[in-house]
């Protein structure tokens, strides 16, 4: 009896399973019939769009080749941006602006402007400002423009390029006291020869006194060059 009912336990939960193994496969065709009914809508409305948008491709190239082309069912659009005729005047976008005011000349002044003020002029930088200075100290001024080619680096093109906003007062240079200058400091000048300053300070230990550039030439060791380049920077004057 026990074994009777331990067979038929067996044969009811066979039943049970094959009962929800079939409710299992009917709602899962179930499910899959809804998903399937969803997405071929969906496959249709993207179908349609595809087709709208080649029919629209179609058009635009049917216009492009055919102005007269009206399309079926996009209609033409007028141009935004109207091509300028040959003859037309290129517009500026400045038109309107008001013209700028004039910009005053820079001038600068060689022998008073510090290195601030030499480097407003186009292509001269803080280090060829500082040797222009220290230069010009070394010669007591410029007397001419030309001098500034014998400073490191300056260019007879560099020159050219600012002589336009250049300004030299000529008489603001100083002068050297020839018949009383020592020789330590004569010899500094970039002009000055040592033996030549050597030789004019023994003459004038021996009583010599020079007021004029001949008596200057009556040095064996001077010589035109270095006196042509000197003599702006002389004072030949005997009350010294």
């Amino acid at each position: 009896m026990n074994k009777k009912k331990h067979r038929l336990t067996q044969l009811q939960l066979g039943g049970i399973i094959w009962i929800a193994v079939v409710l299992i496969v009917i709602l899962a065709i179930k499910l899959f019939s809804s998903e399937r009914a969803v997405a071929v809508p969906e496959t249709d409305s993207i179908r349609h769009r595809e087709q709208a948008f080649l029919e629209k491709m179609e058009d635009s190239v049917y216009r492009s080749h055919r102005p007269d082309y009206s399309g079926r069912q996009y209609p033409r659009r007028a141009p935004q941006n109207t091509p300028r005729q040959p003859d037309e005047a290129p517009r500026s976008w400045y038109a309107s602006e008001p013209p700028a005011p004039t910009r005053r000349a820079l001038t600068v002044e060689l022998n008073s402007a510090d290195t601030t003020t030499l480097q407003l002029l186009h292509g001269i930088g803080p280090a060829s400002a500082r040797r222009i200075v220290r230069y010009r100290d070394r010669l007591g001024g410029f007397v001419s423009t030309d001098q500034l080619l014998e400073v490191y680096g300056f260019t007879p093109e560099l020159l050219a390029h600012i002589a336009p906003h250049l300004a030299l007062d000529s008489a603001n240079h100083s002068r050297i006291p020839v018949n009383s200058i020592p020789l330590k400091q004569f010899i500094k000048h970039p002009y000055v020869d040592y033996y030549f300053a050597r030789d004019l300070v023994n003459l004038r230990s021996r009583g010599v006194t020079f007021s004029s550039p001949d008596d200057l030439r009556a040095i064996p060791s001077c010589t035109d060059t270095m006196l042509a380049k000197l003599l702006p920077y002389l004072d030949l004057s005997t009350a010294q």
